[in-house]
């Protein structure tokens, strides 16, 4: 992964400021939340958790910003916390149900890091491939996942369509939006 670049210098050549460094952190912070949230999830197995552990994993980073290193991985100064909040969470929770064994946690942690600029090169493959669906496609894919709660009954009543014929709609739409990021990624290299 390619270090994040640092804030410009400042005019006068002295160092970087605390509100410039704070405001760098921050930038920093919002490029990658997505990233650390769907983390948290791949290690947890669950959003719920990944939700309580994720309000930790912030808490600490802004706590601690001022001890990342400005130029250096962001991801994985970040992920090397979240990881250590995921292995408290862990110890805490034992009898919370299933959990995979200390060697296969460790391997998923490592490999989701390093992917990490993956998950940001599909997102922004799904931005241009949404962008090629046609009208009638965007809407139904804004009116099932934009709330986020809409069910596909209450989004088959609004159109006034079968709840089948969406199910079905939305199936085709998500291959082609699969397929359309899969060719994106490959032309760049990335798969």
């Amino acid at each position: 992964m390619t270090e994040d670049r640092l804030p410009p210098e400042q005019p006068t050549g002295e160092p970087i400021s605390d509100v410039h460094r704070r405001d760098h952190f921050a930038r920093l912070f919002a490029q990658h939340d997505r990233w650390l949230f769907s983390y948290l999830v791949t290690l947890l197995g669950s959003q719920a958790h990944a939700e309580e552990v994720f309000q930790e994993v912030c808490v600490i980073l802004w706590r601690e910003y001022d001890k990342f290193e400005l130029g250096t991985d962001f991801v994985k100064w970040a992920g090397v916390i979240a990881y250590n909040q995921v292995r408290k969470f862990r110890r805490e929770n034992k009898r919370g149900g299933f959990q995979l064994k200390e060697g296969a946690f460790e391997r998923i942690a490592a490999e989701a890091v390093r992917r990490a600029d993956l998950f940001d090169s599909r997102r922004e493959a799904l931005g241009h491939c949404l962008g090629k669906l046609s009208a009638e496609d965007r809407q139904l894919v804004q009116l099932c996942y934009d709330d986020g709660k809409a069910s596909f009954k209450a989004v088959a009543q609004q159109l006034q369509r079968p709840v089948n014929t969406v199910y079905k709609a939305l199936n085709r739409i998500r291959r082609v939006l699969h397929e359309c990021i899969d060719r994106a990624l490959s032309a760049e290299g990335l798969l």
